[in-house]
This record gives structure tokens, C-alpha cells and sequence, in this order.
């Protein structure tokens, strides 16, 4: 397995990592040989995050006793001192273990960057820090590229997540992610995928002679980590052909040729119509929506059966769907064709 140095960290973090969102998902002897295969065959990166269900708990139990073989992330989504402090014990119990690895701040999003600074979040994890607790500090940010440049040129965290698929060549590649790269914070991708739809096209290989068998999902994580600056991509992963499939890609990345690129932009072009990217494309908008958030709780909702979770958050908004005037001033704004007040309308049903 291909391995690319995290940050100014030094530690070695295998190209292919594994994503522990769908968990919850599949059965605890599922994950148990799901996870020891992954181990076994050479990725050392394990992410997961508060939120997700019982995937710490089905970690902490897949794993145990093989804590040095791998570095561990996962996710809170509190901001403030006393609240990370009962998570981050929480996330120790539940995993089973006496050191995270990286611990990030979760879908960080308008004013909860400056809340992590002055309400005691950032420093109880520099605490924890120094208790060995955890090891490094990280944040995970969806859409918000001006967050991702405080983030970035805060100096305080050493790793930063961005979801980065095919999708956001445009939005993040050209800039943000060689600035991250130059200033030594470590990029992790998530939704490397776009949420599975990057995987979810079968008459896109069969159609496209040189992709020498290799799935529309191996070569859409070749794309991703093709750019240097990634340093891990961590695909959400149930069963052992996908594990199979994306060991293959950590082992043998490469570059993809001129074709391969233009069938995969083809794809995303079709694909893209009506998907919703998390650009944020479309803010502001006059009511306050929160766009593409809502949009990311309902997928969370539909793809990953974070029910709960889902609904607890569309809950917490200040503003949610609902105050959609129908003024479709988002309509102009958005560059995929995604029908916006009709689509806010099914997640309101769906998340209220």
C-alpha cells in the first residue's frame, strides 16, 4: 500500500484509508472481518466519528488488541469546553482505547469556527493533548472555503478534511488544497465518492474500452488521489469487494490518462445535473438557509442511515427549509441545475 506523509507530522498514513460511516450498516462479524482485512492487507488510517452510529463501538470492538497497527481518527461535533470534554471521553470508551490519533472538529460551519477558539473547545483538546489523550488536532469542513483559509492559516490544526471528489476539481484544487500542502497541514478526502454516486453509473466502464477492468469507483479514487497534495482518501466501505477494489487502487495508483480524465469529467457532468455538490454556490440566500447544509443532513439521512443524527441537526438550524420563499434567486446562482426550493421542500418532510 502506496503511503504519503501527513503534514508536518511525519507519520506515514497509507493513500487509501478506511472510511467507518457506513458501519452501522452491517453486522458487528461483518465489520470485524471488514476491518482486519483492511489491517491485514496494509492501510494503517481508520477514520470515524461521533455521529456515526455505533461505528466507534464496532471499531473499538474489531480492533482491539491491534492499536499500534494503525493511526485512528474520528470526529466530535461539540464546540465548546465542557461539551468536548464529555465527547472526547465518550469517543475513548467507545473505541476502546487510550490514545486517539487525530481528533477533529466535525462539519465545522459559519460561526462555529470562531465558538471552537472562544467558548473552550480548542483548548480542552490542547489539554487532552498534553494529557496523551489524543495526538494531533484536526478539523473537518464541508463546503465553507473561506473557513478552510482560517483553518489553514491558523497554524493550529494539522489536519484538515475536505470532501474532494471529481465533483470539486473545480472549487478546490486550483488554490486551496496547494496552499493547505505548502503550509504542511495534511489533506484527508472524504466523500472521495461524492456519497457513492461516483459509484453508482454501471454503464459507464462497459462503455468506455481503455478502462482496463477497473470500475467507475477505482477510477474515480485514482482521480483523487492523482493530485499530490491528498495525502489520504477514505472511501466508506461495507463489503470486501469494495474493500478489494480500493486496496487495488492504494496499491497500484497511478496516473490517469488524458481519456480516462475526460470520460470521468463526461460522467460527472451527467451525474452532476441536479446533484447537489455542497459548493455553496447559492448562498447567500435571502432568507437565511442554510442551503447546503440541509441538503448534506438529508443525505446523511438517505445514504447512511444516520437518522437521528440527521434530524437532530436540520432540529438545531436557526432557519430551515421551510422559510423557502420560492423567490428562486438560488436558481440563477447555481451552476448544476439542482432544482433548489423544490428539493428544500422533500428535505424538509423528510429531516422536520
Amino acid at each position: 500500500m502506496q503511503k504519503r506523509t501527513l503534514g508536518k507530522k511525519g507519520w506515514e498514513i497509507s493513500v487509501i484509508g478506511f472510511g467507518g460511516i457506513k458501519l452501522p450498516l452491517i453486522s458487528q462479524k461483518e465489520c470485524e472481518i471488514l476491518l482486519n482485512r483492511a489491517i491485514d492487507e496494509g492501510i494503517n488510517f481508520v477514520d470515524t466519528a461521533d455521529c456515526y452510529g455505533d461505528s466507534e463501538e464496532k471499531i473499538g470492538f474489531a480492533l482491539r488488541g491491534r492499536r499500534k497497527e494503525f493511526y485512528l481518527a474520528t470526529k466530535i461535533d461539540e464546540r465548546d469546553g465542557i461539551g468536548v470534554r464529555k465527547k472526547l471521553e465518550r469517543c475513548l470508551r467507545r473505541l476502546r482505547t487510550d490514545w486517539i490519533d487525530l481528533i477533529l472538529f466535525h462539519d465545522v460551519r459559519g460561526s462555529e469556527y470562531e465558538r471552537i477558539f472562544d467558548s473552550g473547545g480548542l483548548e480542552t483538546l490542547e489539554k487532552a493533548r498534553e494529557e496523551g489523550k489524543i495526538l494531533e488536532i484536526g478539523i473537518s469542513i464541508h463546503h465553507s472555503l473561506p473557513i478552510m483559509v482560517k483553518a489553514i492559516e491558523s497554524g493550529v490544526f494539522s489536519a484538515l478534511m475536505v470532501a474532494y471528489s471529481a465533483f470539486d476539481e473545480d472549487r478546490l484544487a486550483a488554490e486551496l488544497l496547494p496552499m493547505a500542502h505548502k503550509m504542511g497541514v495534511g489533506l484527508i478526502a472524504m466523500k472521495p465518492l461524492a456519497g457513492g454516486v461516483l459509484a453508482e453509473r454501471p454503464s459507464f466502464p462497459k462503455n468506455k474500452k481503455f478502462i482496463q477492468g477497473e470500475s467507475l469507483a477505482q477510477v474515480s479514487l485514482q482521480y483523487v488521489i492523482t493530485n499530490p497534495n491528498i495525502t489520504c482518501a477514505i472511501p466508506g466501505m461495507t463489503e470486501l469487494h469494495e474493500l478489494n477494489e480500493n486496496l487495488q487502487v492504494g496499491r497500484l495508483p497511478r496516473e490517469l490518462t488524458v481519456e480516462e480524465i475526460k470520460a470521468v469529467m463526461e460522467c460527472v457532468g451527467e451525474a452532476g445535473k441536479g446533484f447537489c455538490r455542497n459548493c455553496g454556490y447559492c448562498l447567500p440566500c435571502p432568507e437565511g438557509i442554510p442551503i447546503p447544509d440541509i441538503f448534506r443532513f438529508e443525505s446523511y439521512y438517505d445514504r447512511y442511515n444516520l437518522k437521528g443524527w440527521a434530524r437532530e441537526q436540520y432540529r438545531s438550524l436557526v432557519v430551515n427549509a421551510d422559510a423557502c420563499s420560492g423567490c428562486e434567486q438560488c436558481l440563477e446562482l447555481c451552476p448544476y441545475e439542482v432544482s433548489i426550493p423544490e428539493k428544500l421542500e422533500i428535505a424538509h418532510q423528510t429531516l422536520q
